[in-house]
């Protein structure tokens, strides 16, 4: 008996840095797994994480990525994810949003997604593949880093 999963397609214009960090988390995933990945699939493995984002990372980090990763632009990529994977990130997009003070649109979310696959699988020097310069990459660089969980700050941060 055949198992009918329910999916859901995007159509979406992408910049080219966007475009190329979706490529790369294709890599990083392939080889981690010793197995050819797509797009659709390194989405619907990372969408779980979609909702611990808020947590892990520091809003400034989070709006800084997707300011330099943007969204938006001429590269149009389209992929079918899982339903399931699909809601999840949806549900962290609104939530992300509010962390984040600005609307997180789907895209964004999965941009945000494939930039905790990076920060996990420790890859930094993906910043050059991205095709990023190198003042760039020293102002990316500096978001790539987990927020520490098991600190509690003694006095707020200063703007």
């Amino acid at each position: 008996m055949t198992k009918v999963t329910a999916e859901k397609a995007f159509y979406i214009s992408v910049s080219d840095h966007y475009f190329r960090l979706t490529t790369e988390g294709v890599r990083l995933l392939s080889n981690k797994h010793r197995s050819y990945y797509s797009l659709p699939m390194v989405i619907d493995e990372r969408a779980e994480r979609a909702s611990d984002l808020v947590n892990s990372y520091d809003a400034e980090d989070m709006r800084n990525h997707l300011r330099i990763i943007s969204s938006e632009g001429e590269v149009e990529i389209d992929f079918s994810i899982l339903e399931t994977s699909a809601s999840t990130i949806e549900a962290a997009a609104l939530s992300l949003g509010e962390a984040l003070g600005q609307e997180v649109l789907l895209a964004d979310a999965v941009s945000l997604v494939l930039f905790d696959l990076i920060v996990e699988r420790n890859a930094t020097e993906v910043l050059t593949k991205l095709g990023l310069s190198a003042s760039e990459a020293e102002n990316y660089r500096v978001s790539l880093k987990k927020k520490d969980a098991n600190v509690i700050p003694l006095r707020p941060k200063r703007p």
